[in-house]
């Protein structure tokens, strides 16, 4: 026995499509293919359903398997115009630690083995796209043929038909940098379009974070409307976190450091806005184990202590520029105290 639930341990977020007759004609719905999920389908999309088989070991009793109720539906949404793609999940028979009611640690087999099959659909880009909002409401009013019988599914007020349940989901192949890498989100081209040094502009595919600078926070109340993103962006603090890393990146790029050895000058430095800080980066490298980010860390990361009242302790590194601005004595720039890497953006 069958019953299709939302996939848990998937963080949300999207994807969708507007069904029409001749949408329905351009996608393939062949019986005689299967159409298993891969890399390139998403980032976002959305979780239709779940099929789980019943029994504890894995094995379906009754009624249709894991894989037959996901191909069936998969087909069946395909026939609608929705490009639906199947993902099996098999857990392992792992040793898990739990605790008795006395506090005690007890390390037990887990014997639940029951196998999982996923049917998520559409490849969309952005989490607010209209077409995907309005697929997924769609979706969840489809009451597919194909779970009329073999397949178990006990209504509630909250869930009244089998596909109620869906939800925008990111592709569970893609890591999390992946999908930021993939996704285009329209105000981070307006943010990072024309700027200078801008991170668009770095040719590798990593790039080493060593700076951020923080836009305006606000707690909101309980009912209180959250605001729009270009309205909280009006005389706030992130024009002042944008600015202070544009400073940055061009100074880095400059010849201020007058320092032993001269480390700060001409740094391959980018800078990157986003919709809650603003980050310097340096470097671009071919993948995380690029030799050349050793170069970078020694730079840019904590330094031992030796010397005076903070000696044997582990600091930030810094930067400093004397009368770098009219009246004031002079500039310091603090960095991450663990930079870390991030894969760079695409337009």
């Amino acid at each position: 026995m069958l019953r299709p639930l939302p996939l848990t341990g998937l963080f949300c977020a999207l994807v969708a499509l507007q069904v029409s007759s001749a949408l329905a004609a351009r996608i393939e719905a062949d019986p005689a293919k299967e159409y298993p999920l891969t890399r390139n389908r998403g980032p976002w999309m959305i979780m239709i359903a779940t099929f789980h088989s019943a029994g504890d070991d894995g094995e379906v009793k009754q009624g249709k398997t894991p894989e037959e109720a996901a191909r069936e539906l998969v087909l069946e949404l395909r026939q609608l115009g929705l490009p639906a793609y199947s993902y099996s999940y098999q857990p392992e028979n792992d040793r898990i630690v739990t605790q008795d009611r006395l506090g005690r640690q007890e390390t037990r087999k887990n014997l639940h083995l029951r196998r999982t099959v996923c049917v998520i659909a559409g490849n969309y880009n952005d989490i607010n796209d209209k077409v995907a909002q309005d697929t997924l409401k769609w979706v969840k009013k489809v009451n597919p043929k194909c779970l009329q019988e073999g397949v178990t599914f006990i209504p509630t007020p909250g869930r009244p038909g089998p596909l109620a349940g869906a939800f925008l989901t990111p592709n569970p192949l893609l890591n999390e940098s992946e999908i930021y890498q993939k996704q285009r989100d329209p105000l981070l081209l307006q943010l990072n379009g024309g700027e200078r040094f801008s991170l668009y502009e770095n040719k590798g595919k990593y790039t080493l974070v060593v700076a951020r600078f923080y836009g305006k926070q606000k707690t909101l109340k309980a009912g209180e409307k959250e605001p729009h993103i270009m309205d909280f962006l009006k005389d706030n603090d992130l024009d002042n976190a944008a600015r202070g890393a544009t400073e940055l990146t061009t100074v880095l790029r400059g010849r201020y450091d007058v320092s032993p050895g001269q480390p700060f000058n001409n740094v391959e430095a980018y800078v990157w806005h986003d919709h809650h800080e603003s980050i310097v980066t340096v470097g671009s490298f071919d993948g995380p184990n690029d030799p050349r980010i050793q170069k970078y860390m020694t730079i840019f990361g904590p330094r031992l202590m030796t010397e005076g009242p903070t000696a044997g302790t582990v600091q930030p590194a810094h930067f400093a520029v004397a009368n770098f601005r009219e009246g004031e004595t002079h500039a310091m720039w603090i960095f991450e105290p663990n930079p870390q890497l991030m894969a760079v953006p695409t337009r």
